[in-house]
């Protein structure tokens, strides 16, 4: 893949990761659906607005990589909290249905760490070779 093909990437799943991110602002509001949903799944309501703070938070430093160690933290972080929510949601006995949403978004932030890393290697190559 070329320079712009991986820069496309990158910001395609970049994107639609800190969107995801910023969904936490529902976990923080604490919508009666996501209630309702998250009663079903057995998680207390109480780690709602944490949960989605954190997601807001590596959102935002997702999107800004000058953040040099929350950023690699915050995709850590989002790789963690999607797996445990695949693994919940096995745990009740739903099927890809279910969690293939959260495999997506597994997928996604995986693609999206691994083409940051391709982007900042290729950046430091082009200034080395200057």
């Amino acid at each position: 893949m070329n320079n712009k093909g991986i820069t496309i990437t990158y910001w395609i799943t970049t994107i639609f990761v800190a969107f995801v991110g910023f969904s936490g602002i529902l976990n923080i509001l604490q919508l009666e659906s996501l209630v309702k949903v998250n009663r079903e799944l057995g998680l207390p309501q109480y780690l709602m607005p944490f949960l989605g703070t954190v997601k807001v938070l590596g959102a935002i430093a997702i999107l800004i990589p000058a953040l040099k160690k929350l950023h690699e933290m915050a995709y850590f972080g989002f790789i963690f909290y999607f797996i445990g929510a695949t693994y919940i949601l096995i745990a009740n006995g739903g099927g890809i249905d279910k969690y293939g949403v959260t495999l997506l978004i597994i997928a996604a932030t995986i693609i999206s760490y691994l083409t940051f890393l391709k982007r900042k290697e290729i950046h430091f190559l082009n200034r080395n070779h200057k």
